[in-house]
Order: C-alpha cells, then sequence, then structure tokens
C-alpha cells in the first residue's frame, strides 16, 4: 500500500512539473510574439572601398529603433557584441561629398540592411538622422612593373619563347607612403605545369601586402613556348678601326639553339663577332667578341674563342 501510494505522488511531482514547463514555454512564446521597440547600437563596417582612397576610422556605429517582435530582437540579441554588425557596400548606396573628405549617404541603406539582419521590414527599423556620414581619405599611390613567377616543366626541345609576360603589365598600388615606397615591382602567384608542349595564357592573382591596396586583383600571364632545334653557322670576324690583319682563321663557326619557326630566317647575317684592336701587340691571341647575335636564339659555343693574327703594316 505504501509503493503505491509512493509511485502516486511521483506520478503527481511529475505532472505538476511538467505543467510548469509547459506553462513556462507557453508563457515565453506569447512574450516573443508581442511587439517591443528598443533602441540598440550597430557597429558600421564599409566594404568595396575605392583602391585609392581608405575609411580609417573602424569604430563607426549607428544607433537604430526597432519596433518589432521579440522573436525578431532575438536575432540581435542571441549574437556576440562584437557579431552585432552591419557590411555597408560602397558599390551599392548612393553616397556623396559633403565637404572635403567627408561624405554623406542616406539613412535607407542602414534602416534596410538591419532588417535584414533581424529578419524584419525597413518599417520596423528607424534611425534619427536622416543623413549619415563617413571620413574617407584619399591614399597615396604608386604605379609598379608586374612580373610573372612561372615554374614550367618542359617537353623536350620545349622551351620559353622570349620572356614571359602579364597583361596588363603594369599596376597602381595605394596606401601609406611608408608602407608603399619599398615597393618596386610586384609579382604573381607561381605559375606550374608539367611537360609543356605549347603556350600558355592563364589567370593569376597578384601577390600584395595587406597593408596596401591595389587597381588590379588579378592578371592574364602570358608564357610562349616554342619547339627548338640546334643549328651552325659561320661567320666571318669583323676587325674594327684602321688596323690591318690577317686572323688565323678569319671566320669562327656559332653553335646555337634556335625556335623551329625562326630557322629558316636566321643565318650568317644574323650574327656580328669582332676582335677588340687595343688586344692587338699586347697578346699573342685576339679574343672573339659576340656583338649581335638574335635574342631568340641562345648561344651553345663559339669556335674557336681565340684567333693568331699577323700584323700588316
Amino acid at each position: 500500500m505504501a509503493e503505491g501510494s509512493g509511485n502516486h505522488k511521483f506520478k503527481s511531482i511529475t505532472g505538476m512539473i511538467f505543467c510548469m514547463i509547459i506553462s513556462a514555454l507557453l508563457w515565453i512564446i506569447i512574450k516573443l510574439t508581442l511587439v517591443y521597440t528598443v533602441t540598440e547600437p550597430f557597429a558600421i563596417r564599409f566594404t568595396d572601398i575605392p583602391a585609392d582612397q581608405t575609411i580609417q576610422n573602424d569604430n563607426l556605429s549607428v544607433e537604430a529603433t526597432m519596433t518589432t517582435t521579440g522573436f525578431k530582437l532575438l536575432n540581435y540579441y542571441l549574437r556576440a557584441p562584437k557579431n552585432r554588425m552591419i557590411e555597408l557596400s560602397l558599390k551599392d548606396i548612393n553616397y556623396k561629398k559633403a565637404n572635403f573628405e567627408t561624405y554623406s549617404y542616406s539613412k535607407r541603406y542602414l534602416e534596410e540592411k538591419i532588417a535584414e539582419f533581424i529578419s524584419a521590414t525597413a518599417s520596423e527599423v528607424q534611425i534619427a538622422d536622416e543623413l549619415q556620414y563617413f571620413v574617407m581619405s584619399k591614399l597615396a599611390s604608386k604605379k609598379v612593373k608586374i612580373y610573372p613567377r612561372t615554374d614550367l616543366n618542359f617537353e623536350k626541345q620545349y622551351n620559353y619563347y622570349g620572356e614571359p609576360f602579364t597583361i596588363p603589365d603594369s599596376a597602381t598600388v595605394f596606401g601609406a607612403i611608408n608602407d608603399i615606397e619599398g615597393i618596386q615591382y610586384l609579382q604573381t602567384e607561381v605559375i606550374s605545369r608539367k611537360n609543356v608542349n605549347r603556350s600558355i595564357e592563364t589567370s593569376a592573382k597578384l601577390a600584395i601586402n595587406e597593408n596596401v591596396q591595389c587597381d588590379v586583383s588579378e592578371v592574364k600571364v602570358v608564357a610562349n613556348v616554342e619547339k627548338y632545334t640546334e643549328a651552325e653557322v659561320e661567320v666571318p670576324i669583323t676587325i674594327p678601326g684602321d688596323i690591318i690583319l690577317h686572323l688565323f682563321p678569319n671566320k669562327v663557326k656559332i653553335r646555337y639553339i634556335v625556335a623551329i619557326k625562326d630557322y629558316p630566317i636566321i643565318n650568317d647575317i644574323s650574327f656580328k663577332v669582332s676582335i677588340d684592336p687595343e688586344d692587338v701587340f699586347i697578346n699573342e691571341t685576339l679574343p672573339v667578341k659576340l656583338e649581335l647575335f638574335p635574342n631568340t636564339t641562345q648561344i651553345i659555343s663559339i669556335n674557336p674563342e681565340e684567333v693568331e693574327y699577323l700584323v700588316i703594316e
């Protein structure tokens, strides 16, 4: 009998607790469906700032009065204070210069963003001042060359045809004078390829210091590639000045690597070799100097590198 009485008391207490929980939940739901009017601060962060401008004040904020249900206000109160931030894109708001470096924009943009933040309508949010202001300053600027970074592994006989380059070939960096004065050039991220046998055109991001801004974030990298072969040409040695010499031999053989497409257009007149007359009477042999050669070729050897001579009086 006592055991049955104990079970009955336990069920009664459990039932009371359950009813209290249900009542509390219903009370909370009813409270959250009610409309409240509160005024709370929001931090403001601007995005899409023009590359040549900066907004240095990162403590901007605005107070907004929200008249809406408790459910919607939870979207504000359940977030940490640091996350109660409204982002405004300068591409989206119609801002105007008020004076010097001060700009203004309509509160409507903020009201719409805050309403979106708490999942409400713009009519449920009110900001006191019709115009909102911020200060935006012009940055120092500098135009610098862009250099591509490439790491290409070529198939046999293939190689670069000329130096890789970027489009555009330069960019303007913006920032504090101390931050940009040491920047002499910009580089791209590394473009890596294996078994390359054709020209490459690809996009690459620029490696930019976080303290500076740039009017270009991505460029096209072009690396022209051709198939190469070895060739040889015999070139007469030019004797500069008025001195009359007999050279032994009077020609040299130049071995070089050339792109197959350029092979037909390169011949002995594409090269010029000479000796320095100041070396005459000083040395028994004269070093041969290569004065001219096509910039699309790679010289392998010059034979001989020195020649004997006889002065004709």
